[in-house]
């Protein structure tokens, strides 16, 4: 917060009474009277910006499994997202920065797989006028394996992947959102939607 200081000067001119030139309860006539004005000068430009794809969380139970998911979650801002930001046919993060995580709290089915209790990276392939797919890789962490968004994906490292069919609705979904439901995992971004059944084994 920036203050400014405004200095007042008043002379404390002395005036004699009577014309005595006797001063007892006179000050010294180059004395002065210091006044200080304090203005707050805050701006809204001051406050703190909210950051372009701020770290989400979501947790929940799905079919009595515990899921939790950890993700970057950017706008849409107005961009054109499906086959200009984000491209087809190419594997991405799903989400911003760092990869997005995904934790089941016990062994799960999803679709034909077998998925073992524990923490995983989620990327998703979307494609133009078919299925997308989503994937599960044992390496998510930066600190843990060295890995940043979908950069350094090892498809030897895949635990699944899973089709899933995406919807498109009329009303735009401004920041992406992942969310647990009591069947599984629902996707939402711009028009974009879809739901990952999650089955406890």
């Amino acid at each position: 917060m920036k203050k400014l200081v405004y200095l007042f000067v008043i002379p404390a001119f002395m005036m004699s009474c009577g014309g005595s030139e006797s001063h007892e309860n006179d000050t010294d006539s180059d004395s002065t009277e210091v006044i200080t004005e304090t203005v707050d000068t805050t701006s809204e430009e001051e406050t703190p910006k909210p950051l372009k794809s701020p770290r989400m969380s979501a947790s929940g139970m799905a079919n009595g499994v515990q899921v939790d998911i950890d993700y970057g979650s950017p706008y849409v801002k107005g961009r054109e997202i499906w086959g200009e930001l984000v491209a087809y046919d190419k594997i991405w993060r799903a989400g911003a920065n760092e990869a997005t995580a995904i934790t089941f709290g016990a062994d799960v089915m999803i679709g034909d797989s077998e998925v073992a209790a524990g923490t995983y990276a989620l990327f998703i392939t979307p494609k133009a006028d078919a299925d997308w797919t989503v994937i599960l890789n044992e390496e998510w962490s930066k600190e843990l394996h060295g890995v940043w968004g979908a950069y350094d994906h090892k498809p030897e490292k895949d635990v699944a992947q899973i089709d899933v069919t995406p919807s498109f609705g009329d009303e735009v979904v401004e920041s992406l959102t992942f969310s647990v439901t009591e069947t599984g995992v629902m996707f939402q971004w711009e028009k974009a939607s879809f739901t990952l059944d999650v089955m406890a084994k």
